[in-house]
């Protein structure tokens, strides 16, 4: 059956996103992130054999790392099927990104601080402005 809706007109995936081109971006976002914090567990497992007397430490930082990256990677789809984990995981790591991103700064590694901060803001700002279009679970019917 053909569609009468007029080209251009919203569909109802994208009724209530009021710019939808902000939910890809999004989603970029919290991948981009997803994949920096898994090269990150790789170098810390690659340490591990350089570590000296504590190679355990790095491997299990390694660990923690994957398991974050594996939330954002889910949060980014998630933020694509206008799911509400997305939103919520996103916006709460990029708080915590912040944090790492300022403390890299303290202690002088300048480029990698900057580039945390800078996207922990991008992501938070874009996160933000699909609160209101993501429904709530009990509005899906």
């Amino acid at each position: 059956m053909p569609s009468t809706a007029r080209p251009g007109s919203p569909t109802p995936e994208t009724q209530d996103d009021p710019r939808p081109q902000i939910r890809p971006a999004a989603a970029l976002v919290l991948a981009l992130e997803a994949l920096m914090i898994a090269a990150a567990a790789t170098a810390s497992f690659w340490l591990s054999g350089t570590a000296g007397a504590r190679p355990g430490l790095m491997i299990a930082l390694g660990v923690f790392l994957l398991v974050f990256a594996l939330g954002a990677a889910i949060a980014a789809r998630s933020v694509l099927l206008r799911g509400r984990f997305g939103l919520g995981y996103g916006i709460t790591w990029q708080l915590f990104q912040a944090l790492v991103g300022a403390s890299l700064l303290r202690g002088g590694l300048y480029w990698q601080g900057a580039l945390a901060l800078v996207l922990a803001v991008v992501a938070f700002v874009l996160l933000l402005q699909l609160v209101r279009s993501t429904p709530l679970p009990s509005r899906l019917d």
